[in-house]
């Protein structure tokens, strides 16, 4: 419906209608960056690295699953790929850095070593007194011989 031109009293004045412009910007929140959270990605890593889920997370289903099927590379490429992390070479699928908060390399390093000293005193605890074979003796040891 179209306005009216004229009111009781006669033709009204038209005005000439003022250009838009948009408001004066204001101070507004940065929105938070998209990425993936590194606390969560270095635990995923430590913890399940050999499955893939530190992968699986980031975005790389399919490097997920080739580290779920070949175990973690052998275990080779989750320790490469916990390093990486912890270098600051990672980003998510998207290509976007993951979002540490300031103590996030403290904690991971807390519980990467907490998690080290855990699995010895369970090891030793576990394990009777003779069948406790040190890392090294397992690569320095003869190999049993056979009765002919």
């Amino acid at each position: 419906m179209a306005p009216l031109k004229s009111g009781a009293m006669g033709a009204m004045p038209s005005a000439a209608p003022r250009p838009v412009s948009p408001p004066p910007p204001t101070a507004q929140p940065v929105p938070a960056a998209h990425g993936k959270s590194f606390l969560v990605t270095a635990l995923l890593a430590w913890f399940f690295g050999l499955f893939g889920l530190d992968r699986f997370y980031l975005g790389y289903i399919g490097l997920g699953i080739l580290k779920l099927v070949t175990c973690g590379g052998f275990g080779l490429w989750a320790l490469v790929d916990f390093i990486l992390l912890l270098a600051g070479v990672l980003r998510d699928a998207e290509g976007n850095e993951l979002q540490p908060c300031p103590r996030d390399l403290v904690i991971t390093v807390v519980v990467v070593i907490a998690s080290i000293l855990i699995a010895a005193v369970v090891l030793t605890v576990a394990l009777p007194r003779g069948e406790r074979p040190l890392p090294i003796d397992l690569v320095l040891s003869p190999p049993p011989k056979v009765p002919p």
